[in-house]
């Protein structure tokens, strides 16, 4: 029977060895999390994903279990690391952060721009906005969620994905798009009129 988080936690308080358990289970995501948002830079998710769990092992004195699971606390760990690391401005070049995707699926050329256009565009809206995108639209994770990660409130969280819609709708690389773009509803005669 697979152990609840709170029970980790527990034997990892009282035997520092078992925290590895926690490490095992919540690795890949807390990696995951890293990687899309540091563009796909393998080396720096891995460094910043083992400073999350640096963190939390030094920290696994004072956690106090809650209902909430483990990989909450674990990514508000990240989510702080993350900002540090983008505090001092660095440079991304656009090859850099191109989307790895199997060549089969790149058939329309078109595709690939746009999923370019919006990567970049994604990439230039400021930190707190891409992890708030990532959270709720790569990851799922419901509006309350994201706000205990990001430490903001629920209606701030909705603020700030309605106004990253928004700027995303109205970026330059976007214009083109027409997903992206409101369209109006062509008129079409009704088809079972009487005439």
């Amino acid at each position: 029977m697979k152990k609840t988080d709170a029970e980790l936690v527990k034997n990892a308080k009282q035997y520092r060895e078992q925290f590895e358990a926690l490490y095992k289970r919540y690795i890949d995501k807390v990696y995951n999390y890293f990687w899309y948002r540091v563009g796909h830079d393998q080396d720096v998710a891995e460094d910043l994903a083992q400073e999350t769990f640096v963190r939390a092992y030094q920290a696994l004195p004072r956690f106090k279990v809650t209902e909430k699971s483990y990989l909450s606390y674990l990514l508000t760990i990240a989510h702080n690391l993350l900002v540090n690391h983008y505090r001092k401005p660095q440079p991304i070049s656009i090859e850099a952060t191109g989307v790895d995707v199997p060549e089969e699926i790149w058939s329309d050329i078109e595709t690939k721009d746009n999923i370019r256009s919006l990567w970049r565009a994604i990439q230039q809206l400021p930190s707190n906005e891409q992890d708030i995108l990532y959270l709720k639209y790569q990851k799922g994770y419901k509006v309350a969620d994201i706000a205990e990660i990001v430490g903001k409130s629920e209606n701030a969280v909705k603020l700030a994905l309605s106004r990253a819609r928004k700027k995303l709708i109205a970026h330059p690389y976007l214009s083109s798009i027409s997903e992206f773009s409101d369209q109006k509803r062509k008129a079409r005669k009704g088809r079972y009129l009487d005439t």
